[in-house]
Parts: structure tokens; sequence; C-alpha cells
């Protein structure tokens, strides 16, 4: 009488861990869906673009058009067309399993300064764009990448979400510059000291 139930116990135990083996996202590998963010994302988002899958803009967001991309990337690849980016998929796009490894927090506190895109505030270099390509606007963050990596997602109390997509050569160590709309109220932000959470 308890011979079946054992092997019915044996079976169950047998296909869950085969399960937990076999799903990435299960078994704890490393792993990018929609909602992710980071330089982790700007890798794949590069690396998608330089094989012209077109990821839409390279954000950091893993948003609706990089998982259409990496699915459409997994299909012509031959591997399950989920639209996350697993360990399979990194190997597939001759990237570093490392790259999509879970985004870590760091918590600290850093000299947060202003400025925005005017002549004045990025002399000599007026009208260029961040050093990651992207427009001055809301949200660009001005780092020291020996301290910050560029591209690393910000959490700022008082400013929301930045990316670290820029540089300078006063910002060094704790200290962020965060771009604002107008002139006027990069001067409004003046100069604070601030605990943030950096996610890279």
């Amino acid at each position: 009488m308890r011979k079946p139930m054992f092997r019915r116990l044996c079976l169950g135990i047998t296909l869950a861990w085969g399960l937990f083996l076999l799903h990435p996202a299960m078994a704890g590998a490393a792993l990018l869906q929609k909602g992710s963010t980071g330089a982790a994302v700007l890798n794949l988002q590069q690396r998608l673009t330089e094989l012209d899958y077109a990821p839409g803009p390279i954000d950091g967001i893993y948003g609706p058009r990089t998982e259409g991309a990496v699915a459409a990337f997994q299909q012509a690849a031959g591997l399950t067309a989920d639209g996350l980016a697993g360990d399979r998929t990194a190997a597939a796009l001759r990237l570093s399993p490392d790259t999509f490894a879970p985004l870590t927090a760091r918590t600290f506190w850093v000299t947060a300064t202003a400025y925005c895109p005017c002549a004045r505030c990025n002399y000599p270099s007026a009208r260029q764009p961040s050093y990651l390509g992207y427009p001055l606007a809301y949200g660009i963050a001005a780092v020291d990448p020996a301290f910050i990596p560029m591209g690393s997602r910000l959490s700022i109390p008082g400013y929301g979400e930045a990316l670290a997509a820029d540089q300078g050569n006063a910002i060094k160590g704790a200290h962020i510059d965060l771009c604002f709309e107008t002139h006027q109220k990069a001067l409004d932000w003046g100069i604070r000291q601030l605990m943030i959470t950096v996610y890279e």
C-alpha cells in the first residue's frame, strides 16, 4: 500500500528538481527581463543594436522594444523566443554571462550639484550630448566613473531617477551633477548633501 505513494512522491521530487534545473529563472541564473534597468541592460541594448535588432534607445531600460528585439534574436538563434535574456542568450550574443548579473544596490552620501544644457553650464562643450551620447535633459547625471560606473541608475531624494550618463572635470569622488531643464532650476537646486542609491 505504501509503495505506490512512495513512488509518486519520488517522481514528484524528481520532476520538480528537473524543472528547477531547466528553468533559468528558477535555478537562480542571471536574468534580464522587462523592467530591468542598469548597465547590464545598456550592454545588451548596445549588442542588439550592433546586430541590427533595434532594441530602441540605448537607455538602460528593458522596455517592450528591447524585449521584442531579444525575442527576435532568440528566434533567429534557435533559442526559446521568450524575450528573457539569460545565460544562453548571453552566450549566443557573445556576451559574458556576468553581463547579465543581477543589479546590486549601494547607498551612500554624495554632494549633489546641478547644471543645465546652456552654454554657461557646459563651456566649452555647449550643445554637445552627454558622455554616453544622450541629449542633456532632466534625468541625466554627471558622475566620476571611478566612483559610480557609467550607465548606473540613480535614485535621488528630491530629484527622482537619473542615469549616470555624463562626466565632468570637476566631478570627482562622491559628487554628482544633476541636469535640469533650465539654468534657474539648476540654481534653485544649489548644492545639497544627499544619501542616494546606485543600482549597477
